[in-house]
This record gives C-alpha cells, sequence and structure tokens, in this order.
C-alpha cells in the first residue's frame, strides 16, 4: 500500500498537499490539476502527517491513520501568548521535593503528549526510561558518585572543570546531590547514528517539563547522569541502554516542596540580526 492515498471524490485540486510536503513528493501543476504522488514516494515519505493535516476537504489518508482518525485541531483550546509566556518564564529547576511519590498514570499522560514532539526526519528516537523507589535511585546515584571517583582519580578534563569532590564528600555524608531525593528519574536514549538523535530527544524532554509544571511537578535536569553513562559503557549498559544508542537527557521529578514566588530577571536576548 502507497503511503499516501489520495480520495480523488473529495479533493478540490488545490494543491496545497503538494506545497507543503517536505520531500516534495506529490506532484502538482496547475495543467495536471491533480495532485500526484510521485513514484518515488513509497521509499522517501516520512510519514510526517503534513498532507494528511493540511488537507481542508479530509481527501488524504496515510497507511498509519485516516482523516476520521485524527483529532481535529481546534485553536481555541491555545492558551494566548501571555498565558504561554507566564509558563515559560516561570519554569524553575526544581532541586527540592515533597517525599511523595508520583502517579505513573500522571506520567503516562505526559509521555503520551512528549510523543508529539518533532523529531528530525520524523524519525521519533526517542525511547523513555522511568526509575522510581529510593533503593534503585540511590543504587543508580551510586553508581555516578563511583563515576565521579575514577574521574578524579584519573584526572579526567571533567574532573577539573567540575566540582565532583563536593558531590563525592555530600554522598558520603548523606547527602544526594545527584537526584536530590526526588522520587523519580526521568530519562532517554536514542540510536546514536540517526536523524538528530541528541537535539529530538531534548525537545522531547522539555515538552515533558513544561507539561509536568502544569500537572504540578517539578524537574531538573542531571547532567551528571548523562556524562557517567556516556563516558562509561557499562553504566549504559547497567540501564539497559544498547550498545548503539546513547543517554540524551535524564531529569529528576517530583513535587516541589515549596511554591515560587517570583520570576528573576534574565538577560536580554543576544541577537544579530541580519
Amino acid at each position: 500500500m502507497q503511503p499516501v492515498h489520495i480520495d480523488y471524490e473529495k479533493c478540490n485540486e488545490d494543491g496545497i498537499c503538494a506545497d507543503v510536503c517536505p520531500r516534495k513528493l506529490i506532484a502538482f501543476t496547475k495543467e495536471n490539476s491533480k495532485p500526484i504522488p510521485i513514484p518515488e514516494i513509497e521509499e522517501l515519505c516520512i510519514s510526517c502527517g503534513h498532507c494528511l493535516a493540511v488537507c481542508p476537504s479530509g481527501a488524504i489518508s496515510l497507511k498509519e491513520a485516516s482523516p476520521d482518525a485524527c483529532t481535529m485541531l481546534n485553536k481555541k483550546l491555545w492558551p494566548g501568548y501571555d498565558q504561554l509566556d507566564h509558563l515559560l518564564r516561570s519554569r524553575r529547576s526544581i532541586r527540592v521535593y515533597k517525599d511523595k511519590p508520583v502517579d505513573r498514570r500522571t506520567i503516562e499522560e505526559l509521555l503520551d503528549t512528549c510523543r508529539y514532539a518533532p523529531s528530525g526526519s520524523n524519525s521519533q528516537p526517542v525511547k523513555w526510561i522511568i526509575a522510581s523507589g529510593r533503593d534503585r535511585l540511590r543504587a543508580l546515584g551510586q553508581i555516578v558518585i563511583d563515576w565521579m571517583k575514577d574521574a578524579i582519580e584519573s584526572k579526567h578534563p571533567l574532573a577539573e572543570k567540575l566540582p565532583l569532590s563536593a558531590y563525592v564528600a555530600g554522598w558520603e555524608k548523606g547527602e544526594d546531590r545527584i537526584f536530590r531525593n526526588a522520587p523519580m528519574v526521568v530519562m532517554t536514549h536514542a540510536v546514536e547514528l540517526g536523524s538528530l538523535p541528541l537535539e529530538s530527544s531534548v525537545i522531547a524532554m522539555t515538552y515533558f517539563e513544561l507539561a509536568a509544571n502544569i500537572k504540578g511537578l517539578g524537574a531538573c535536569w542531571i547532567g551528571f547522569l548523562m556524562h557517567a553513562a556516556n563516558l562509561n559503557p557499562p553504566i549504559k549498559k547497567s540501564l539497559g541502554i544498547p550498545e548503539d544508542h546513547k543517554l540524551c537527557g535524564a531529569m529528576s521529578v517530583g513535587y516541589s516542596k515549596y511554591v515560587y514566588q517570583r520570576i528573576p530577571p534574565r538577560n536580554q536576548a543576544d541577537v544579530v540580526w541580519w
């Protein structure tokens, strides 16, 4: 079956589908008047759904979906710019959490939203790992600390740039400065040689973090876990990440112990206008 099917009885021959196709896989000319998939479409189509989403008459179906199976876009449900602006400005990295578990159903709802994050060539490469429970996170934190100790001993460049000794000392005194006693850690990984795997993962996790705020959750990116896993293959293996994949993102997640009251200032955007 062709990846794109056009119902010509519904088609109003406006050529919009051909115009928006990122790979120009639908031919349309005024002389021909009908949009026609090119012969190479089966091997080149990335199933992004642009043609299906944009068609005013609902004449286009994909192998994966028909117009009737899609949710209709409703801009009345969009937040106003002021609301969106306030949400983005008020996001904070949360490092002090309530002793309260995060419901699995809440995370499933967030992941259901995050699967719509854009990805390179619609490859949708992002895989998720959700870790929770004190014992499991303590063991994972110890793995990161052991990596830090090795980095300090071997005089790894990161050990000179980052205060690893302070994190190790805090851990040995019983302080969790890796996950900050969060009840959950969310991680993403993707095939390393894919189409923009790191960028796709970061976008998906940014979706997650912002949507989590609406659910009353806070999060904090954990760069040390990413460094440890990607510089030490056994750590990556212990997380169940395939050899050809890279840990692209990690963040602690939970309910903030405190409510932030203000939005501190930030530097003005550094822009060059061409």
